[in-house]
């Protein structure tokens, strides 16, 4: 699987997944999830083969929260939110879940993920006198996996379903204000019993982006979301394979290329390398020899410059250890844009 292209901009990445009856929900971003009541990992369904679900028997005080964090708090006009689920049960009538909230009710810088129990699914400011989006009753359906995606781009709101759009709205009021903010899941606390309603339900590989919006894939997930940086691009004729970059290669990958390097560069020697591949990524990955270009951070200029040999490796040697650089590989063939990674820190050559 390549790496997650969303990994610079993911706020919050939670697989959900474990030994049967844990209790400890890891987010790939370091913040800490804890629960309240009696959430578990439960393996009795697993989005993907194994790997279990979080288990929300639908009480009360059944939640997972975070406390509020800088960065939940710096939003803009495009935010993304991923999840899958498997619903046991709809709210009773008359009532909804805030399944996923950033914030806290009232207040204009938060925003959530509702559904009610005609199994309408949408987002809005949870705060009143603000607009909403919803796609249509019966969205969410009882006792099956749905994959869901909600991305707002500077405004210009869409829900997915199973990667088919089932809503939109082109100026959807977005939440304000950079200050901390919390995260809560499985239901709100607000007080008022129209929206308190609890999930009951399993729930699995949630992403959220609460500054950027993202494109939804147009294949269906194999596996859980990457936990590691990956970049790719295609043109839209042709989604696949894809042009990618791989910045964490085996560290057993070590061969010479490229131009002799100069005996003494006084700009941009030093003891530092940069090591990676050049792929396609299709079924399966496959490797490409491309031109790549090591760029100095602060200011673009051009450090090395290497072909890829056979088997898609590449490294830069006796570059400045203390520098961050960017990488940027060319597809020669004129299919695909160029590919970059950027804030490549050299790791010190033996």
């Amino acid at each position: 699987m390549p790496g997650n292209l969303y990994w610079k901009d993911l706020s919050v990445g939670l697989h959900l997944a474990g030994a049967n009856g844990a209790t400890s929900f890891p987010d790939v971003k370091g913040h800490t999830f804890t629960r309240t009541g009696n959430v578990v990992i439960s393996t009795a369904q697993s989005r993907f083969a194994g790997e279990g679900s979080a288990y929300f028997p639908g009480g009360t005080n059944d939640l997972l929260k975070c406390a509020a964090h800088a960065d939940f708090g710096n939003a803009t006009n495009s935010l993304s939110i991923a999840w899958s689920m498997y619903p046991l049960a709809l709210p009773a009538a008359g009532t909804a879940c805030r399944l996923i909230m950033i914030g806290a009710n009232g207040s204009l810088g938060t925003f959530t993920l509702h559904f009610d129990s005609l199994g309408y699914m949408g987002g809005y400011l949870a705060a009143s006198g603000y607009n909403s989006f919803f796609g249509g009753p019966g969205a969410v359906v009882l006792n099956q996996w749905q994959d869901f995606e909600l991305s707002v781009f500077n405004r210009s709101a869409f829900l997915l379903k199973d990667r088919g759009l089932i809503a939109s709205l082109s100026n959807l009021d977005m939440p304000s204000g950079n200050f901390p903010k919390r995260i809560q899941i499985g239901g709100d606390d607000s007080g008022f019993a129209s929206v308190d309603a609890r999930y009951n339900g399993y729930l699995s590989e949630v992403q959220i982006q609460v500054y950027a919006g993202r494109l939804p894939s147009p294949a269906a997930p194999t596996g859980p979301f990457a936990d590691s940086l990956g970049l790719g691009l295609a043109r839209s004729a042709a989604p696949t394979p894809f042009a990618l970059l791989r910045q964490t290669p085996p560290a057993h990958r070590i061969l010479r290329q490229g131009t002799p390097r100069l005996m003494l560069d006084t700009d941009n020697g030093g003891h530092g390398r940069v090591i990676g591949t050049t792929k396609n990524v299709g079924t399966p990955n496959y490797p490409v020899a491309r031109r790549v270009r090591l760029l100095r951070k602060r200011d673009g200029a051009v450090v090395r410059e290497v072909w890829s040999d056979a088997a898609g490796n590449y490294q830069f040697t006796q570059v400045r250890h203390d520098l961050d650089y960017v990488v940027m590989a060319h597809d020669h063939t004129g299919l695909y844009n160029a590919v970059v990674a950027d804030t490549v820190t050299p790791e010190l050559m033996p």
